[in-house]
């Protein structure tokens, strides 16, 4: 298990010790391994059956910070691409590729402050090509092009994606109660669908009291998640004012003075 899985460890206890004795104050790894958690998950795109996440994240730190960093990098890095790894499979996300992580200095941050950012990139290598693993120390200024022989790249590259997304096919339905006319049933997909006024909409709803574009409704991971398009007299679940929501059997759905009935098959 690796440092966020098992605080235990001997080298797990090596860095702790080394950031509160000589580091008090500033950038903590557990602090690191959550803004790269977080950096994930609100980068994730949603297909229709998968959801993947970046394999690429920079770590911007002070400068100072980024030399306490420095004699443990190589062995911080292992460990943060392990978690990221952990935490992927763990929510049944797919990596297009191994993560790589580098850390950049930003003399805009404070000491102690850091920011991550995620991105997507497709790593290519050549067939039996030996890949080292490297430490990625750059300063960042923008317009100004870094001295190749001062700035080394950790990039770790293995061919890793984890478990696939086996969430079940969508069985879900949204009935209209149309009052004396009876009621409408709107069978759910896989792909979202609008629901609003204007007659471009997937579920059209004959409501003046309904924006054109109301809500918005999606299939993710296993659930279906309702989200609010800005409506301009608000969408409701169960008496309730949502932005988004996820659906549960039998929720009402309130929009304008109109009324849906969520149902799963």
């Amino acid at each position: 298990m690796g440092l966020f899985f098992n605080i235990e460890g001997s080298l797990e206890k090596y860095i702790e010790k080394f950031f509160h004795d000589k580091y008090k104050g500033r950038v903590h790894p557990l602090e690191i391994a959550k803004k790269l958690a977080r950096e994930m998950r609100n980068r994730k795109r949603v297909s229709i059956n998968h959801t993947y996440v970046p394999n690429k994240y920079l770590v911007y730190l002070h400068p100072e910070d980024s030399q306490a960093v420095a004699p443990i990098a190589p062995l911080l890095i292992r460990e943060l691409k392990d978690y990221l790894e952990k935490k992927a499979a763990e929510k049944k996300h797919i990596l297009i590729a191994s993560p790589e992580i580098i850390f950049q200095t930003d003399e805009n941050l404070k000491i102690g402050q850091l920011h991550v950012e995620g991105s997507f990139e497709e790593v290519k290598t050549n067939k039996g090509e030996k890949v080292e693993d490297k430490w990625s120390l750059t300063k960042k200024e923008e317009g100004v092009e870094e001295d190749e022989k001062n700035t080394l790249c950790y990039k770790p590259i293995k061919n890793v994606i984890p478990a696939q997304n086996n969430f079940p096919e969508p069985k879900g339905q949204l009935t209209l109660n149309t009052g004396t006319a009876g009621s409408k049933v709107f069978c759910l997909k896989a792909s979202p669908l609008i629901i609003g006024r204007h007659e471009s909409c997937d579920i059209i709803l004959n409501d003046h009291s309904v924006s054109r574009r109301q809500a918005k409704i999606e299939y993710r991971e296993g659930e279906y998640i309702l989200t609010d398009l800005a409506s301009t007299n608000g969408t409701f679940v169960n008496g309730k004012r949502i932005t988004t929501h996820p659906l549960r059997d039998g929720d009402t759905i309130k929009a304008g003075t109109s009324l849906l009935f969520f149902k799963l098959e």
